[in-house]
Protein backbone atom coordinates (compact mmCIF):
# COMPACT_ATOMS: atom_id res chain seq x y z
CA UNK A 1 0.00 0.00 0.00
CA UNK A 2 2.89 2.19 0.83
CA UNK A 3 6.36 2.08 0.28
CA UNK A 4 8.93 3.03 3.39
CA UNK A 5 11.16 6.24 2.65
CA UNK A 6 8.45 7.09 -0.26
CA UNK A 7 6.64 10.39 0.03
CA UNK A 8 2.89 11.27 0.03
CA UNK A 9 0.85 13.92 0.20
CA UNK A 10 -2.67 13.78 2.13
CA UNK A 11 -4.29 13.75 -1.61
CA UNK A 12 -1.91 11.44 -2.36
CA UNK A 13 -3.33 9.19 0.37
CA UNK A 14 -6.76 9.78 -0.29
CA UNK A 15 -6.61 8.57 -4.16
CA UNK A 16 -4.85 5.21 -2.66
CA UNK A 17 -7.84 4.91 -0.14
CA UNK A 18 -10.38 6.23 -2.17
CA UNK A 19 -12.15 8.40 -0.44
CA UNK A 20 -15.06 10.32 -1.52
CA UNK A 21 -14.54 14.05 -1.17
CA UNK A 22 -16.64 14.33 1.60
CA UNK A 23 -14.39 12.03 3.83
CA UNK A 24 -11.23 14.06 3.06
CA UNK A 25 -10.16 17.23 4.95
CA UNK A 26 -11.17 17.72 8.90
CA UNK A 27 -8.91 15.71 11.15
CA UNK A 28 -6.65 14.36 8.36
CA UNK A 29 -5.22 17.69 8.57
CA UNK A 30 -4.85 17.77 12.21
CA UNK A 31 -1.87 15.02 13.23
CA UNK A 32 -3.72 12.06 13.44
CA UNK A 33 -6.98 10.14 12.01
CA UNK A 34 -8.64 6.92 12.29
CA UNK A 35 -9.35 5.32 9.07
CA UNK A 36 -11.69 2.19 9.63
CA UNK A 37 -9.29 0.20 11.82
CA UNK A 38 -6.31 2.28 10.77
CA UNK A 39 -4.48 5.50 12.44
CA UNK A 40 -2.22 7.96 10.43
CA UNK A 41 -0.08 10.03 12.22
CA UNK A 42 1.16 12.95 10.01
CA UNK A 43 3.71 14.78 12.08
CA UNK A 44 6.16 17.42 11.65
CA UNK A 45 9.86 16.39 12.58
CA UNK A 46 12.30 19.60 13.87
CA UNK A 47 9.85 22.28 12.54
CA UNK A 48 6.99 23.34 13.83
CA UNK A 49 3.63 23.12 12.33
CA UNK A 50 1.29 25.58 10.45
CA UNK A 51 -0.42 26.81 12.92
CA UNK A 52 2.94 27.31 15.12
CA UNK A 53 2.38 24.74 17.12
CA UNK A 54 5.80 22.59 17.64
CA UNK A 55 5.35 19.30 19.21
CA UNK A 56 9.32 18.98 19.82
CA UNK A 57 9.34 15.35 17.66
CA UNK A 58 12.15 13.98 16.60
CA UNK A 59 14.22 11.12 15.66
CA UNK A 60 16.13 8.95 18.61
CA UNK A 61 17.49 6.31 15.92
CA UNK A 62 14.64 4.50 14.65
CA UNK A 63 12.68 5.16 17.08
CA UNK A 64 10.00 8.32 16.63
CA UNK A 65 9.57 10.37 19.75
CA UNK A 66 6.31 11.90 18.87
CA UNK A 67 3.89 13.95 20.87
CA UNK A 68 0.14 14.07 20.21
CA UNK A 69 -2.08 16.99 20.46
CA UNK A 70 -1.96 20.72 22.90
CA UNK A 71 -5.06 18.79 24.57
CA UNK A 72 -4.39 15.01 24.48
CA UNK A 73 -4.03 12.44 27.39
CA UNK A 74 -4.00 8.91 28.26
CA UNK A 75 -7.08 8.69 29.20
CA UNK A 76 -8.97 9.99 25.48
CA UNK A 77 -10.50 7.06 23.75
CA UNK A 78 -8.04 8.63 20.72
CA UNK A 79 -5.26 7.68 22.75
CA UNK A 80 -5.99 4.65 24.19
CA UNK A 81 -6.67 3.05 20.73
CA UNK A 82 -3.92 4.31 18.92
CA UNK A 83 -1.54 2.27 22.30
CA UNK A 84 -3.91 -0.03 22.23
CA UNK A 85 -2.02 -2.39 19.65
CA UNK A 86 -5.82 -3.34 17.91
CA UNK A 87 -4.86 -1.23 15.46
CA UNK A 88 -2.26 -0.59 12.43
CA UNK A 89 -0.79 2.78 12.95
CA UNK A 90 0.84 4.15 9.80
CA UNK A 91 2.99 6.71 10.46
CA UNK A 92 4.02 10.18 7.92
CA UNK A 93 6.48 12.74 8.91
CA UNK A 94 8.40 15.98 7.06
CA UNK A 95 10.80 17.99 8.16
CA UNK A 96 9.80 21.23 5.92
CA UNK A 97 6.91 23.04 6.11
CA UNK A 98 4.27 21.96 3.10
CA UNK A 99 6.67 19.08 1.88
CA UNK A 100 4.77 16.01 1.18
CA UNK A 101 5.62 13.62 4.33
CA UNK A 102 7.67 10.28 4.09
CA UNK A 103 6.38 6.96 5.15
CA UNK A 104 8.05 5.74 8.15
CA UNK A 105 6.24 2.51 8.19
CA UNK A 106 3.89 1.27 10.51
CA UNK A 107 4.62 1.67 14.43
CA UNK A 108 4.26 0.21 17.42
CA UNK A 109 3.36 3.00 19.91
CA UNK A 110 4.88 3.17 23.34
CA UNK A 111 3.42 5.40 26.07
CA UNK A 112 5.91 7.35 27.90
CA UNK A 113 3.81 9.15 30.44
CA UNK A 114 5.99 12.36 31.27
CA UNK A 115 4.34 14.57 34.11
CA UNK A 116 5.79 18.30 34.73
Amino acid sequence: MYIVGSTYTRNDIYAILSLPENQQGGDWLNGYHRHDSDYYIFCNVGIPGRTGHDYDNYWEGEKLIWHGKTQSHFEQKTIQNLISGDYRVFIFYRSADRAPFTFAGIGKPIPNRVTT
